[in-house]
């Protein structure tokens, strides 16, 4: 082969890496900033969704009427969908002990409704990040006033 040639395919060679490499890098870095941002932005969604879930769960506590019933099995709904497994098995499994026990008129007592809750609050902040430490008792009883 020909010292002309075999420089100019070296060259060729040497150019098309030199100018994959900073592509390389380039989608790499963007990748990372992708995955990046979706996961701030499943967090933003996940304190929004669980927020209106608190709330919804705390107006059934002090009025179990239809509307907020209702509040609360779409709030449920949202958290299946953007939560991690273990709370929304534990947010399922609250709602539909709730439904069912009121159909059934036995409505969850006041134990069953703390160990449910504290679950719930500990799968939140383990999945948010807040904290490592473990809230012992979480109790929503109705407001009195």
């Amino acid at each position: 082969m020909d010292n002309t040639l075999l420089t100019a395919l070296i060259a060729a060679g040497s150019a098309c890496i030199g100018a994959l490499i900073p592509s390389l890098f380039s989608y790499l870095g963007k990748r990372k900033e992708y995955e990046t941002d979706k996961k701030a932005k499943l967090e933003e969604i996940r304190r929004k969704v669980y927020n209106e879930y608190i709330d919804a769960l705390q107006a059934m506590i002090n009025a179990g009427n239809r509307d907020n019933y209702l509040s609360l099995q779409a709030c449920t709904n949202k958290i299946l969908l953007f939560a991690g497994p273990r709370l929304s098995s534990l947010v399922n499994q609250h709602y539909n002990d709730i439904v069912q026990r009121t159909l059934q008129g036995k409505p969850l007592t006041l134990e069953e409704h703390t160990r449910y809750q504290t679950d719930i609050f500990n799968a939140m902040r383990e999945e948010l990040g807040v904290s490592t430490e473990k809230l012992e008792k979480v109790s929503m009883v109705r407001a009195g006033f």
